[in-house]
């Protein structure tokens, strides 16, 4: 099940206060639960040790004041407290009057008397705490651990009790041994300990829910109204369709998160725009590059056929449409090579390539063209330079660019051709003279169907998609091309990453000179075949 994000952040966020809440209010409770045990535990003991001075030893018998004087709390008949004292030898020397059977002997101490929770004899849950001692003599003040008594050189403390009593206080001359232990064990119900503690276990559950119910309704209008700009990034998302992408996003009060997001969506909608535009006009494009040689051919037939002519007027017309089909097919094939390497459907056939040797065999295609027009070539090929590459498509890519500089350069003009292989790159640059481009225009070399002579007047023989089929191929191998206009000289520089072969490490290992020979020449050779069957 899809959620809202607002959903989402409301829920996880309320989770996380709520378990927060519960562990903290469930600490408390513990907390408080130990609090009211111990002070409830410490009463018992205090009670314990009171009653157990009222415990007294005259001669063989043990007298237990608080039972001849009932105290309220052992005789009532609604919720009793109960107490019980046993001689050492086991036997029961009192009960509290309601009490109806034993309660659990517990053999604590005075300074810590041992506490228990257990059922009282009337099914009431209750806590009991014990203590064993040994009774006093009739008169005898009570031996606590705060009691003073003699020192070892006879002498009270100066804080002491006054020398009256200093005797009875004297341990040395106290006989403990003749005096049997008794164990006293006093016990209460816990009920209105356990009610309070419902009351604040029902407290804090209740104030936690109530806390968390105010904080769910208030995380969620916090959610709703920081998510807003988001909203509105979405409406304004849904109203974009192939008529309105020149409008662009933009959000006031934008978060920080949001501000990459809007910058990305509005260069995602140059793109789309670019994109779009282009292809509304690739149509067109297309439509006026095959209807001039289609016209070229109609027309031909039509002056052919319109009277009788003999077989060489016949022949003249039929070269003519068969080099104007030529032209078409070369575009064609152009655009089915863009259309493959677009579509992932060229591999990548690794070779060792001469780039020196496939330069000058590549420029030997258009060397008379170059000559007739009187330019003017310049080399500077570092030597020697041999890469591990595809060379079927590094010769489609020379081609073209050595066409297009032989096509453009101007009569008696220049032509620069440079390789050199640094930091790991190839590095190619064609350079010709006669650049009439203006900045803007060289932005748009690599597009295709794009000349700068907008009447087209050169249609048939440059359509405008070889160096858009080039930069595709540069692309697919790896590298970056770049075309700049400096000085009147139109500048193309091809970097490609490839893998430098080093000839003296194949020397040592193989047969000098036959390995390296063999690959250049069939680089050279599978170069200059591809190039000639799909270059523009």
């Amino acid at each position: 099940m899809n959620t809202t994000l607002r959903t989402r952040l409301v829920l996880s966020i309320s989770a996380a206060i709520g378990i927060t809440l519960a562990a903290t209010q469930y600490g408390m409770y513990v907390m408080m639960r130990r609090q009211l045990y111990t002070e409830f535990d410490q009463h018992l003991g205090a009670k314990a040790r009171a009653l157990a001075v009222l415990v007294e030893q005259q001669g063989d018998r043990i007298e237990i004041e608080f039972q001849r004087h009932p105290m309220q709390e052992y005789a009532r008949a609604i919720r009793p407290e109960y107490y019980q004292v046993w001689h050492e030898d086991g036997s029961v020397l009192s009960r509290s009057r309601r009490l109806k059977g034993d309660l659990t002997r517990l053999d604590g101490d005075r300074v810590i008397p041992l506490v228990a929770e257990f059922e009282l004899p009337d099914k009431r849950p209750g806590r009991a705490a014990g203590i064993r001692f040994r009774p006093n003599l009739d008169g005898e003040l009570p031996v606590t651990p705060n009691t003073p008594v003699r020192g070892a050189d006879g002498r009270m403390p100066e804080s002491g009790v006054d020398d009256d009593d200093a005797d009875t206080l004297d341990l040395d001359t106290i006989d403990y041994a003749a005096r049997p232990y008794v164990t006293l064990v006093i016990a209460r119900d816990t009920q209105d300990l356990d009610a309070s503690l419902a009351n604040l276990a029902w407290l804090l559950i209740g104030s936690g829910l109530f806390a968390t119910a105010i904080i769910v309704a208030l995380l969620a209008w916090l959610v709703k109204t920081n998510l807003r700009p988001l909203q509105a990034l979405t409406h304004q998302i849904a109203k974009v369709n192939e008529q309105t992408l020149n409008q662009r996003f933009a959000l006031t009060n934008a978060p920080g998160e949001l501000q990459p997001v809007v910058a990305r969506l509005n260069v995602l909608m140059n793109c789309l725009e670019t994109a779009f535009l282009r292809e509304k006009t690739f149509t067109a494009d297309v439509a006026h590059e095959l209807r001039t040689p289609l016209a070229g051919i109609r027309s031909t037939l039509e002056v052919g056929l319109s009277r009788q002519r003999d077989s060489a007027s016949y022949r003249t017309s039929m070269e003519r449409c068969l080099r104007i089909s030529e032209e078409t097919e070369t575009i064609i094939s152009t655009l089915l090579s863009l259309s493959r390497i677009e579509a992932g459907q060229t591999t990548l056939e690794q070779d060792v390539v001469d780039v020196a040797s496939t330069l000058r065999h590549t420029w030997s295609r258009f060397e008379v063209r170059a000559a007739g027009i009187g330019v003017n070539v310049e080399w500077r090929c570092e030597l020697p330079i041999l890469v591990e590459t595809d060379p079927g498509k590094l010769g489609v890519v020379l081609s073209n660019l050595l066409d297009n500089a032989t096509s453009y350069v101007d009569p008696n003009g220049q032509i620069l051709i440079q390789s050199q292989f640094r930091n790991g790159q190839l590095q190619i640059t064609v350079e010709n003279s006669g650049c009439e481009l203006s900045p803007q225009q060289v932005d748009h070399v690599f597009d295709r169907f794009w000349r700068a002579d907008t009447s087209r007047s050169a249609t048939g023989s440059h359509s405008g998609l070889g160096l858009a089929l080039t930069r595709r191929i540069v692309q697919f191998l790896g590298g970056t091309i770049e075309a700049a206009a400096v000085n009147g000289r139109f500048v193309i520089t091809l970097k490609l990453q490839a893998t430098r072969i080093d000839l003296s490490q194949e020397d040592e290992e193989s047969e000098p000179h036959t390995a390296p020979e063999s690959h250049t020449e069939r680089g050279v050779i599978l170069g200059i075949a591809d190039s000639d069957r799909i270059s523009s």
